[in-house]
């Protein structure tokens, strides 16, 4: 079994042991039957990654000594992913994958035709966390609260380009966008079911630095069509190191 990779608020180093709450002690204890002195790896974005050691495990705390630093810190890099939220399980599998994907900041949008209420925030940071975990991310993406999109928009930095998914229009590939504007950095917005309203459409079309992009001739859902983007930047991104 692999060391087990847990990302945690406050490191220290050379200060006292870092605390473990009762649903991480359960999780090392009862999940991965861990026992005192075995090894584990403990990393935040703010101060990398370090190696660990299990000194104390109990049923409501557990308390790990660090050891030598494994991974330096590193800035937070990647898209930013605006949505509109969606049902529960299907935006849950989105937050997941999308942390996968390495995307910088998730960004609920409250649209028109926007059904779904963004409930139980602290369930979507926590599959943030999970996923950051799994994948060897440094950088757990925070998750904004959720604003209406003329907000959203009147708010943004004008520097970051906007690739908005747009169906059924003569807008240019995604592609063509991303090697136009050449941004290893963009946010990409996609919709709820059913789209943009015609009044939001004119919105975006007259805010400086949004640019509107085809994901092809099918109707995706939006989950799929933010996956689609994330997918097609972080392999321009790969490609250009």
């Amino acid at each position: 079994m692999r060391t087990p990779r847990l990302h945690v608020e406050r490191l220290a180093p050379g200060s006292s042991p870092v605390e473990l709450d009762a649903a991480r002690a359960h999780y090392l204890r009862t999940v991965l039957r861990l026992r005192v002195g075995d090894r584990l790896r403990l990393f935040n974005a703010e101060a990398g990654e370090f190696e660990a050691r299990l000194i104390a495990l109990a049923r409501d705390r557990a308390l790990a000594e660090l050891g030598p630093q494994s991974r330096p810190p590193v800035a937070p890099s990647g898209p930013e992913l605006w949505f509109a939220p969606i049902r529960r399980t299907r935006m849950e599998w989105l937050v997941e994958k999308a942390v996968e994907l390495g995307v910088r900041q998730l960004v609920p949008v409250i649209t028109a035709r926007t059904v779904v209420q963004l409930r139980r925030p602290e369930r979507l940071r926590a599959i943030a966390v999970e996923a950051a975990e799994q994948c060897e991310r440094l950088h757990v993406p925070p998750i904004l609260p959720p604003q209406p999109l003329n907000r959203r928009l009147a708010e943004r930095d004008p520097a970051i380009p906007l690739l908005v998914a747009v169906e059924r229009t003569d807008a240019p590939p995604l592609l063509q966008q991303l090697t136009r504007l050449a941004s290893n950095a963009p946010a990409v917005l996609v919709g709820p079911e059913g789209g943009f309203s015609p009044e939001e459409r004119a919105l975006l079309q007259a805010t400086s630095g949004v640019h509107p992009v085809s994901l092809g001739a099918t109707i995706l859902r939006s989950e799929t069509a933010a996956l689609y983007a994330l997918s097609l930047i972080r392999a321009i991104l790969e490609g250009e190191s």
